[in-house]
């Protein structure tokens, strides 16, 4: 079922504002706005586009205002909020419904009461095309419908209407008029635009095929019978775009140039006290038409900066990308359900099992329950996947072009709105967002990438853009290269694609190496204990980096703890890995010597981090302060990883107290309550202040039912097939409890996806960040385990 909203719902201002649609376009442009059509956010617009070889997008298309004539009364849909608070025009008010279908937004309006027309808009954007369509029509309601059966019961006469296209005369009198109005920009993405007096944007009106060529030679491009549009170029350097009217021959649709600015929109979620988000807007010129009840009487506004003669201009045509954008939404969860066989480098490799709905036991239904919340989560995943040009990579600088095209690098993007790719994220996310989805190749060359730039045994923050360069200062992380180590684990265990491995066995192997001896940052390894270290000032190089005036709040310097899981997870799998490839002939470690290392790390990880007056683990130990016994969720990887680095006779313990101060409904608290730094609620402190101290990630919560199952799985107290299969029973139960009220978070604020940083208080109000890909990652990864769970497990134990 989609995510839809009644008129109850719709006419709150409160509920409509704070909830958000987003669709994206695989390229690095996505079109974005909220149920209420407020621009809250300055990252919200119609289309957002990536130019060519740029390394930020551009917001073209803001939004389109709504005037409707209809039965002598004008109706105005927009909704605008402006610098001094006030909303001109309220058009929220006429929304009778909203839903996303396959995550394409329709809205549908009621005008002249209960026996007027409805008129639904609805809005998608194709894969692979920087293009946005807006589509109006007017439904058919049961007041038309009664109307015409009299009509056709008195006489059976027909009436030619508007150019002859109603059926009847009453029909003609459901007919209305539209005035739209395409409000414009030209602006990086993430930074308002303010207009000028001598800033004016090129407006060019395209011709149709019914004009003379000679009365139209100061005109651009041809459009059939019924369309209308204009160019538009902001500055002699900036990219051309489209905006385009196709409708019904009948329905008369007219382009008229304005010029006009709107200044001072208000983007509320993005002003502090003090300090207003406001963004002007330009108005290059508006549309009219005539719509009536008619499946086939549309009016569709296209807005692009592809060739025109690319675009569809038929309404055949329109309806065919609708369709086919449908039908590429079913088909990421139809193919996610399917067994498959990859068939890509180091040849055939059958995957053990697929992506299978998790049932959800608090629902009425629970294969309907948990079939479309894996829907919603896959849609979700797939916004953060796109492709960019990266021309400082080896692919890039190895590609081979077509048609003039550069071939591009999947990238994951870290979050909305920031639309930036973060090393680490994307490593913890790819085995959720790639792996569990079957998309083997775009794993492939990410993992591909990653290991082209490993520089000195470190991997950078961020992947180079075009015209941004890697640069030293961007390799300021201790935990990414190991965290490269675990998603390459988890794609080799899926994929089986071991010649990969041999290909990035020396990159991996110097990576050792060079912790071992030292590297950039600080960051090293103490021979007199095993254990890796970074102590760099007025730095923070884990994953806890938030800064308040270019300091780190959360430094951590000295051994952290989850550095130190990862580093024993890291040369497990160095110690595995050698022997399966049998490396030892060609290099000059042993899998032994990554033997030592283990033993060594392992060892010293019990005596230094184990905090026996609180039962757990200590966040960072031989700190500039000594020891740091604050409770926080890293410990939990000591737990969680493949390789646990910690004694069996602690795990518990450790879980127990994680669970006791940290845990919450949708993920675990970066710090618990009883510490002084805490800070519970976003909005008491500075947004950067509470990220790690105190604020609650939903990703930590697969870190979290990771442990729960190693630690259990590993349990010896077994010793019976009943005593096994009520254990696992137990921790799938317990593992889909965990999972389902993220659901309920996916229909409010950015509606599918789950919210990216939330208040550590009840009732965990969502912050100002939308979406993080770390945490649809590890949702979906998750649902697959417990999917895979409940396949070994008899039906009758799992719905007793």
């Amino acid at each position: 079922m989609p995510i839809t909203f009644d008129h109850s719902v719709c006419c709150d201002l409160n509920e409509t504002i704070s909830r958000e649609w987003l669709m994206t376009n695989g390229l690095g442009g996505y079109a974005a706005g909220t149920v209420a059509g407020v621009l809250t956010r300055v990252q919200h617009g119609l289309l957002v586009a990536l130019p060519p070889n740029a390394v930020t997008p551009q917001l073209l298309l803001a939004k389109i205002d709504e005037e409707i004539v209809f039965d002598q009364r004008t109706y105005y849909l927009g909704t605008n909020e402006y610098r001094d608070g006030t909303l001109n025009p309220s058009g929220f008010v006429h929304l009778e419904t909203f839903r996303l279908e396959a995550g394409f937004p329709i809205f549908t309006y009621r005008l002249g009461g209960i026996d007027g027309v409805m008129l639904e808009k609805r809005i998608w954007m194709p894969h692979d095309h920087n293009t946005t369509y807006i589509q109006y029509r007017v439904l058919r309601t049961a007041t038309a419908d009664r109307l015409a059966n009299r009509r056709r019961g008195s006489t059976g006469a027909l009436s030619s209407g508007y150019g002859g296209y109603y059926e009847h005369a009453e029909t003609a009198q459901r007919a209305l008029t539209l005035t739209l109005l395409p409000l414009s920009t030209y602006r990086p993405f993430n930074k308002p635009q303010h207009s000028s007096n001598d800033w004016y944007f090129q407006v060019e009106p395209l011709r149709t095929e019914e004009y003379d060529h000679q009365e139209a030679w100061n005109l651009t491009a041809s459009l059939p019978t019924g369309a209308t549009g204009c160019t538009i170029r902001a500055s002699e350097e900036a990219l051309p775009y489209h905006i385009l009217a196709i409708g019904h021959p009948g329905s008369q649709a007219t382009f008229i140039p304005t010029g006009v600015w709107y200044w001072n929109f208000l983007h509320r979620y993005d002003s502090t006290p003090g300090s207003l988000a406001t963004d002007d807007l330009y108005l290059p010129g508006v549309f009219r038409a005539t719509l009536w009840p008619d499946e086939d009487a549309t009016l569709t506004i296209i807005v692009s900066t592809e060739e025109i003669s690319s675009l569809p201009l038929r309404l055949q045509q329109l309806n065919l990308s609708y369709t086919r954008s449908l039908e590429r939404q079913r088909h990421l969860f139809e193919s996610a359900l399917q067994p498959q066989r990859y068939f890509g480098e180091g040849g055939e490799a059958a995957r053990a099992h697929h992506l299978r709905i998790l049932p959800l036991t608090t629902t009425s239904d629970p294969y309907a329950g948990g079939e479309e919340y894996l829907r919603l989560l896959l849609q979700a995943g797939d916004h953060f996947l796109a492709r960019y040009s990266l021309p400082h990579s080896k692919q890039a600088r190895n590609q081979n072009t077509f048609f003039g095209k550069p071939e591009t690098t999947p990238v994951l993007l870290a979050e909305y709105y920031s639309m930036e790719n973060r090393s680490r994220d994307t490593l913890i996310s790819l085995p959720g967002l790639t792996l569990v989805t079957e998309r083997y190749d775009e794993a492939l060359r990410i993992l591909r990438e990653f290991a082209y730039f490993i520089k000195r045994g470190l991997l950078p923050d961020r992947l180079p853009l075009p015209g941004q360069p890697s640069l030293a200062t961007d390799y300021e992380s201790v935990d990414t290269p190991l965290w490269f180590f675990y998603a390459l684990d988890y794609y080799l265990r899926i994929t089986r694609n071991y010649e990969f491995l041999e290909e990035l066995y020396n990159p991996l192997k110097q990576t050792i190496d060079r912790y071992i001896q030292g590297t950039a940052n600080g960051i090293g390894v103490d021979p007199s204990d095993g254990l890796l270290y970074a102590r760099q000032p007025g730095k923070a190089l884990t994953w806890m980096d938030a800064a308040v005036d270019g300091l780190p709040v959360t430094p951590r310097a000295g051994k952290a703890v989850e550095v130190n899981a990862l580093w024993y997870h890291a040369l497990s799998l160095m110690h595995e890995w050698s022997q399966y490839l049998g490396h030892i002939r060609q290099s000059s470690y042993t899998p032994s010597f990554y033997e030592e290392l283990m033993t060594q790390c392992k060892k010293s990880f019990q005596l230094r981090f184990w905090y026996d007056d609180g039962g757990y683990l200590y966040d960072v130990v031989d700190g500039p302060d000594g020891d740091d016994p604050r409770i926080r969720p890293n410990q939990l990887l000591a737990l969680s990883l493949r390789h646990s680095v910690l004694d069996a006779q602690y795990r518990q313990s450790v879980f127990d107290v994680v669970t006791q101060h940290l845990l919450t409904p949708y993920g675990l608290r970066t710090l618990a309550p009883k510490e002084i730094e805490y800070c519970g609620r976003q909005s008491e402190c500075q947004n950067e202040h509470t990220l790690h101290q105190g604020s609650v990630w939903p990703w930590l919560l697969g870190t979290y039912i990771d442990a729960l199952l190693t630690m259990h799985s590993q349990s010896s107290d077994m010793h019976s097939q009943e005593d096994k299969s009520l254990c696992q029973e137990y921790l799938w139960r317990t593992g889909v409890q965990l999972l389902e009220p993220f659901k309920e978070r996916l229909n409010a604020g950015l509606l599918g996806m789950c919210p990216a940083v939330l208040d550590g208080e009840a009732p965990h109000h969502a912050g100002k960040c939308s979406a993080l890909a770390l945490n649809t990652g590890e949702l979906l990864r998750i649902y697959d385990t417990l999917a895979q769970m409940r396949t070994t497990q008899p039906e009758r134990m799992l719905f007793c």
